[in-house]
């Protein structure tokens, strides 16, 4: 769920507003869209701890990204480096996400307002 931004500021603020966002707006190439998922499992030996009341093995992490309506790629992270990794993309794909939210709910309160989008 987006997160409401305080569009209730004079125009010329969300116009200034805007400005900032658009200057501070930016790609990072290893922004990621999926989630870090920690999962801990039981073993295929009958014998093992894991089957009698003993904890599960793990966490194991598995980066998982939903790519269209029943149609899931997931696959586990084993070193520290790429679950750091994955950690940082995702965290910086949401910072982007966002910045592009808050724009959006700008530009729909100057469209309220009915005042032009561009020529910031």
């Amino acid at each position: 769920m987006a997160r409401i931004y305080n569009t209730a500021k004079s125009t010329l603020a969300l116009r200034q507003r805007k400005r900032f966002l658009l200057s501070q707006l930016k790609i990072r190439p290893d922004s990621l869209r999926a989630s870090l998922v920690e999962r801990f499992s039981r073993c295929g030996k009958a014998n093992c701890h894991c089957h009698h009341g003993g904890d599960k093995h793990g966490p194991f992490y598995y980066l998982t990204q939903c790519l269209a309506v029943g149609k899931i790629n997931k696959f586990l992270l084993s070193s520290q480096a790429h679950q750091q990794a994955a950690r940082t993309g995702i965290e910086h794909y949401r910072h982007f996400q966002e910045q592009l939210e808050e724009l959006s709910q700008i530009n729909a309160q100057l469209l309220r307002r009915e005042e032009p989008l561009g020529d910031d």
